[in-house]
């Protein structure tokens, strides 16, 4: 639990989120004077080699903590160089100078199973590459598309700094990072919907949009949308804290925190998020009646009615002071089909099936194009009345992957998901809680993909690989 640690825990969590906040602020400052970015960004190099160079499992605590928190990465960027990219160098040059010589040390070579799911899959993103080439594609939007498949490239790197007793610094760094993400989307979204005069919030559109953090859209009646893209992690920390409670007292602190990470949730407008949270909490409740029936109590279901109420309350108090709105909006997201989005996603499911059709085994490649109508008033308007779009990137994640990678690669992805799902499985009994999280956070996030591309990207192929180490054979010797 968040605040039922011990004091060492608690002062853990403080630090890392006072940390964060300092990034964050950083972040704003380095927007605002561009020039500070390079400067920041070899500092960030500094203190990652340090910090690496001191304490190996920092290799896997920085990128996991700037995942969490960073969205796409860009945070920091100057020219082509940004926040991710600097950590990502570092850990990998680090790491190759030290094993280059002594690749039979690797942990990794031991667990033939992930092994050869991680190489099938980073082989058939190298033969997408080339098929992409020889097809024409443009070669920016190949780099472009096929980028965030080089994060694989961190899953030896983190199977070797390993070990279970990480687990809870681990959580502690999540917990730290879901807090900021969720705090940051509920300013945002008071100060757009307020408006207030003395507030620049041009520049803070500006610095949301240009870091690529996420989105902040006018929705109806005043109500603005505010997506980033991290607050996939925020469904995490809070179906993790949610899970927990089976075996935990919850405390008004917890009840709080999941309340601040709902309400960020709710303020999403994200229906992937939506459907990919409700699937596993119903999942939860489905496990514990039929074969943990211990575990199970009415005070779980309070919890969750409590927390939904509290959550719908701060955003209703955020919306509505100073000034008074009045909008079911959560109603309103989620039963309206016709919305832009939601109608995009429907309109190139036909043609994406189409092109899916003609190469299904080993795809069209990477930056493959498709060309559909979509009725998105961004897209279609007075230069465009008839909303013909053509892209190279696609909502719908697993078919967006099927496109240009083919189902041999759907195949390796599902052969790797259903290793871990096994693993999981099998510790069902010897370690309930871990093997809880383990299966709800990979099914939400196979969900959210479905609707909303992030096991193309290092925000779910992150999770997939701490999952992974979580889970490997030097944790657990038996498999």
């Amino acid at each position: 639990m968040l605040f039922s640690y011990k004091q060492g825990k608690i002062n853990k969590f403080l630090a890392w989120y006072l940390v964060l906040s300092i990034i964050e602020a950083l972040s704003w400052l380095a927007f605002t004077f561009n020039w500070l970015n390079i400067l920041f960004l070899i500092l960030i190099g500094l203190i990652s080699v340090i910090l690496v160079l001191r304490k190996p499992v920092f290799a896997l605590y920085l990128p996991l903590l700037e995942l969490f928190w960073g969205s796409v990465g860009h945070s920091f960027e100057y020219g082509y160089i940004n926040t991710r990219l600097v950590i990502f160098a570092v850990i990998v040059f680090i790491f190759l100078i030290k094993y280059l010589f002594k690749f039979k040390d690797l942990k990794i070579i031991k667990d033939k199973g992930v092994l050869f799911a991680w190489l099938g899959t980073l082989v058939l993103v190298v033969l997408g590459m080339i098929i992409g080439y020889f097809k024409g594609h443009s070669y920016t939007n190949i780099f472009f598309d096929v980028n965030a498949y080089g994060f694989l490239i961190y899953l030896p790197i983190w199977y070797q700094v390993y070990d279970k007793r990480y687990l809870k610094d681990i959580w502690v760094i999540l917990q730290a990072a879901a807090l900021i993400v969720a705090v940051k989307t509920l300013i945002l979204f008071y100060f757009f919907v307020h408006d207030f005069k003395c507030l620049d919030t041009d520049l803070a559109y500006r610095w949301v949009r240009d870091s690529r953090t996420g989105e902040i859209t006018p929705f109806a009646n005043s109500f603005f949308r505010v997506f980033l893209k991290s607050q996939f992690y925020v469904v995490i920390a809070w179906l993790i804290l949610f899970i927990k409670l089976i075996k935990s007292r919850l405390t008004w602190l917890n009840f709080f925190y999941l309340s601040t990470l709902g309400a960020a949730i709710g303020i999403s407008l994200s229906r992937s998020f939506w459907l990919g949270l409700v699937t596993a909490i119903f999942l939860f409740f489905l496990y514990i009646l039929i074969y943990k029936r211990k575990y199970f109590s009415i005070n779980l279901i309070l919890v969750l009615i409590a927390t939904t109420i509290s959550s719908v309350l701060i955003v209703e108090i955020l919306f509505n002071i100073p000034k008074y709105h009045t909008l079911n909006i959560f109603t309103f997201r989620s039963t309206d089909v016709g919305e832009p989005a939601a109608s995009s996603r429907m309109q190139m499911l036909g043609p994406l099936w189409d092109n899916i059709q003609q190469s299904m085994i080993i795809g069209h490649g990477w930056g493959k194009e498709v060309t559909y109508q979509s009725s998105d008033p961004k897209i279609r308007n007075a230069s465009n009345p008839q909303g013909w779009y053509t892209t190279y990137s696609f909502e719908l994640g697993w078919l967006d992957q099927w496109l240009k990678a083919g189902i041999l690669f759907i195949a390796c992805l599902f052969w790797w998901l259903l290793l871990i799902y096994r693993r999981a499985i099998l510790r069902l009994k010897d370690d309930p809680m871990l093997s809880l999280v383990v299966i709800l956070s990979l099914t939400t996030m196979l969900i959210i993909h479905t609707f909303s591309p992030y096991l193309n990207h290092p925000l779910g192929l992150g999770l997939l690989m701490l999952i992974t180490i979580i889970y490997g054979k030097k944790a657990h010797r038996y498999y």
